[in-house]
């Protein structure tokens, strides 16, 4: 499930959602870090659970703020416009996400990842 809510995108969004916005985006970027980083058990079973692939929309990499090593290329066809200029050696919270569901709250487009429901098994 993906909100559509987006701080800064919405002019009609109150301050207090665009902060409640910005704080989640907050604590979603330190759980990803300790996730990647240091508490790595259960990673490979969240991922499993992740459906579908990269659209390449650079939502991901524009979380609370812009990253860096985004290169945007706005001349370039839907899904060409956006690359990372560490591909390869870019940072584990980059690799995985989205590992949750909950991290496709933290963006302001659409992602191109689903997860499977957790009360149904893998098939």
């Amino acid at each position: 499930m993906q909100s559509s809510l987006s701080g800064s995108s919405l002019p009609n969004v109150p301050r207090v959602g665009r902060l409640r916005f910005k704080v989640r985006q907050l604590s979603g970027k330190i759980r990803r870090f300790f996730r990647a980083s240091i508490y790595t058990a259960g990673n490979e079973e969240l991922l499993s659970r992740r459906r579908g692939e990269c659209t390449r929309c650079g939502a991901c990499c524009k979380i609370l703020i812009r990253c860096p090593f985004l290169v945007e290329r706005p001349e370039n066809a839907p899904g060409e416009i956006y690359s990372c200029s560490i591909y390869g050696r870019h940072f584990n919270q980059c690799r995985l996400f989205p590992i949750v569901p909950r991290d496709l709250l933290e963006i302001e487009e659409e992602c191109g990842y689903t997860f499977v429901d957790p009360n149904h098994p893998l098939s």
